[in-house]
């Protein structure tokens, strides 16, 4: 179970779409993408239910990826940002009614 506060991943998210913005001024296209995918999972984890275990995954990936990213590396954090996406979204079918009862 995740106990950050949720306005971390806000802040986290603007710092990215920043560097996103700065890598794009530079000509670095693939590294400008990585932060922009990244910022959205991490705007993604503001409203997941941090109680679920893929959600604590998803938040270890993004880590992963910021890292990748520190080291200027945009295949890190693409992968790494794939696999917290993947988390996430694993964590909202298990959030969601399935089923007739579902209709």
């Amino acid at each position: 179970m995740i106990t950050t506060e949720r306005s971390v991943y806000r802040q986290i998210a603007a710092e990215l779409a920043d560097q996103a913005d700065a890598e794009a001024a530079a000509h670095h296209p693939q590294l400008g993408r990585a932060c922009a995918e990244l910022g959205l999972v991490y705007l993604a984890l503001e409203t997941a239910p941090l109680a679920n275990s893929r959600v604590a995954r998803a938040w270890q990936a993004a880590e992963d990826a910021r890292e990748s990213l520190a080291y200027g590396t945009a295949v890190g954090c693409g992968a790494d940002t794939a696999r917290a996406r993947l988390h996430l979204a694993l964590a909202a079918l298990d959030e969601a009614p399935l089923g007739p009862a579902a209709a």
